[in-house]
């Protein structure tokens, strides 16, 4: 049994957020004698010190975190078997794909912008029907086909170029209805600054949708090679695609002037968004293993953190990346490290999934620069598993208990959706 002072100092080392190892140490010490209080107190402050020199300032000032250990312990392993390949032949050549959704069924609806068209395939990877096409009618796309999710049975696309939302129903493959959005957005003044399409939309599980608008950066005064920062704002739009509320204003994106504005988000990240089933928001931050819930409403909720390693930005990371230092626009053989203030390192997140069980699936940058890490987490932030995935096949959706990537076919040429089974297993 501990006395009344060793639980004091075992209290005073948790609220510091010391490591296990220093918290021992006391629990000895004091046992022993009392006069080293002060020594070891010292030592516990030199502990804390050290720890929260990793945690940025604008961190460690969050309500509600959670900071997790680099070093962590994996319950689990993961496996990945290869099933199906949606899109590679010759027969159904789908292009440069878009938005991928999975219903409960596992059909898949792969969506191709420049055609305006969705695919559809069974399982199995047989080619079973098409929905949309170009146009501005009733269930066509006048321009880019964007975000296509799936709620109650009904599949839904975005028409953001229209300002409407598509929705075809999973039962015969038809078109049911057509939605217009953000009708009443001139009674919302600081949406006179954002571009007049939405950016993204969201279906939330009560049928109600999250708008995301962007500010119109053509109205900030850059010079050539500035970066500028892209403002995203979250807006509720009830059931009929009006607009009901303001949730979220977030920096979303750094752009950088090269003639026209431009995203490196290859080197700068961007926010990633995601949501629960019960539409939880996340956003994560790409510059730090850090991941802010706010409730449905908007208000921010908690956050946690991982501090792990970042990985510096120089020509040779970027060269084992695959990832081109010239300028993509104007003057092409500008080096974009030596014209653009890039940051010092990648970004620490590069991309975010969430899955049917509302576990995240979040990518980061590592040493090896031919792979991402990606750990899955449960909503608390407690990890699940790792594991090296190939950055030439990103994942796209996790669904009944498959992922699914794009991939390019080496021989062909021909970009394809691939399914992969996924077996968990204990760990050692």
């Amino acid at each position: 049994m501990f006395d009344g002072s060793a639980r004091l100092y075992f209290n005073i080392s948790t609220n510091f957020g010391l490591n296990s190892k220093c918290i021992t140490w006391v629990m000895l010490f004091n046992n022993r004698q009392t006069i080293l209080f002060i020594f070891m107190f010292l030592f516990f402050a030199g502990c804390n010190k050290s720890k929260n020199e990793l945690i940025p300032e604008h961190v460690q000032e969050l309500k509600n975190l959670k900071v997790y250990s680099e070093d962590v312990d994996i319950g689990k392993t993961i496996s990945f078997d290869q099933e199906v390949v949606y899109g590679g032949s010759d027969d159904i050549f789908i292009g440069i794909h878009g938005d991928i959704a999975v219903d409960l069924n596992d059909l898949i609806y792969i969506s191709n912008s420049f055609k305006k068209i969705i695919y559809v395939f069974e399982h199995d990877g047989q080619f079973i029907g098409q929905l949309g096409g170009e146009g501005r009618g009733p269930g066509e796309f006048s321009k880019w086909i964007k975000n296509l999710q799936i709620f109650n049975h009904h599949l839904f696309a975005l028409d953001a170029s229209m300002h409407r939302l598509n929705v075809f129903s999973l039962n015969n493959l038809s078109h049911i209805d057509t939605i217009p959005l953000a009708g009443n957005r001139n009674r919302y003044p600081e949406l006179a600054r954002a571009f007049p399409e939405i950016r993204n939309l969201y279906v939330r599980s009560d049928g109600t949708f999250i708008a995301e608008f962007v500010n119109h950066f053509s109205q900030e005064r850059t010079e050539r090679y500035e970066n500028i920062d892209m403002q995203s704002h979250f807006y509720l739009l009830d059931s009929s695609g009006t607009i009901s509320s303001k949730l979220i204003d977030f920096i979303s994106a750094t752009l950088t002037d090269l003639g026209i504005v431009f995203n490196l988000n290859q080197f700068f990240g961007q926010r990633l968004k995601g949501f629960s089933s019960d539409d939880q928001i996340y956003i994560a931050d790409p510059n730090y293993f850090l991941i802010k819930t706010y409730y449905p409403n908007g208000h921010y909720k908690a956050a946690f953190y991982y501090p792990i390693k970042k990985i510096p930005l120089t020509r040779e990371t970027a060269e084992r990346a695959g990832i081109s230092l010239l300028s993509p626009f104007g003057n092409k053989k500008d080096d974009l490290l030596e014209k653009v203030e890039l940051p010092n390192t990648w970004p620490v997140l590069t991309d975010m999934v969430i899955d049917d069980q509302d576990r995240l699936w979040v990518a980061t940058t590592v040493d090896d620069m031919n792979v991402f890490e990606w750990w899955v987490l449960e909503e608390s932030g407690e990890v699940v598993t790792r594991f090296d995935w190939p950055r030439s096949k990103p994942i796209e959706v996790v669904r009944n208990g498959h992922v699914y990537t794009r991939e390019t076919d080496e021989n062909t040429g021909l970009q394809q959706v691939v399914r992969y089974r996924i077996e968990f297993s204990q760990g050692n």
